[in-house]
């Protein structure tokens, strides 16, 4: 309850105030839960040690979060000029090709940058974009980001009643976001993911196995001007060996992908849990 409230303020703050300055605020914020979180602290540092990037900050990771959750609140779906403005794409042509297959296409990438916003861009764009969103602790707060997806055209589904849907969506040749780098259930397949065992999700593989879809690696980043790079990569070669040996290259391909900005890598659980029974 306490969480929605502090989200409706927070939207109705950022749209009134200067960017520069909810940033600043979002900053100082970003540094109190770095304070008052410890465990979380130390799953952030411990998850950059794995990636071997010993040089990034904990703190900047807290930071780009901050940004993200400004960002996100500040998206007003009556002006899309301002997205036009702040975010660029690379790589488009991939997604165009793929669509030009008519199976669909997904694109998969990490829990890095503020994805929702670059989503919100590509819808812009005149894509239609379908994926899955994990439910908040609050129910009212987990309505509250579907209902500010939806106003931009992005159509999520709760995790695991959504597959029928994305299948639709395929079907429909439109476009699947999924991101593969956090694990949802006990559900996944037992992956090599920055050189330790972990299960991770799998459902990308078998969508583009039941419709043909491509698999596309795709990630979205702040760059140094503080604009934010929606970058499309190739198309992946194809989905012919198994689901493991699918999944585990799209997430080499992750891996990647997060080394170029880890400080824009937002897990903040501990992603190999010493309990796990990974075989």
């Amino acid at each position: 309850m306490v969480s929605y409230y502090l989200y409706l303020l927070a939207s109705f703050g950022v749209r009134r105030i200067p960017r520069r300055i909810s940033m600043k605020i979002a900053s100082m914020i970003a540094f109190f839960f770095y304070i008052c979180r410890p465990s979380i602290r130390k799953n952030v540092r411990r998850n950059l040690q794995a990636l071997g990037a010993y040089g990034t900050r904990t703190f900047d990771v807290f930071s780009c979060f901050s940004r993200t959750i400004v960002d996100f609140l500040s998206l007003d779906s009556d002006d899309p000029s301002a997205l036009h403005g702040l975010c660029n794409i690379v790589g488009v042509e991939h997604i165009d090709a793929a669509l030009e297959k008519g199976h669909g296409a997904i694109l998969f990438a990490p829990h890095q940058g503020p994805w929702e916003v670059a989503g919100a861009f590509l819808v812009s764009k005149g894509y239609r974009i379908h994926s899955v969103a994990l439910d908040h602790h609050s129910a009212r707060v987990t309505r509250f980001f579907s209902k500010r997806r939806s106003a931009w055209g992005i159509v999520d589904y709760p995790f695991g009643d959504g597959v029928v849907r994305l299948l639709e969506a395929l079907r429909a040749n439109e476009i699947v976001v999924l991101l593969i780098d956090r694990k949802f259930s006990t559900k996944g397949i037992p992956l090599t993911f920055l050189g330790r065992r972990v299960r991770l999700p799998q459902g990308h593989v078998k969508l583009s196995k039941r419709t043909g879809a491509p698999l596309i690696p795709c990630c979205c980043r702040y760059t140094k001007d503080g604009t934010i790079e929606v970058v499309v990569e190739r198309m992946m070669r194809g989905s012919d060996g198994s689901v493991q040996e699918v999944a585990q290259e799209c997430l080499a391909r992750i891996e990647t992908i997060l080394r170029n900005r880890p400080e824009q890598w937002f897990a903040f659980d501990h992603l190999w849990p010493e309990d796990d029974d990974v075989r």
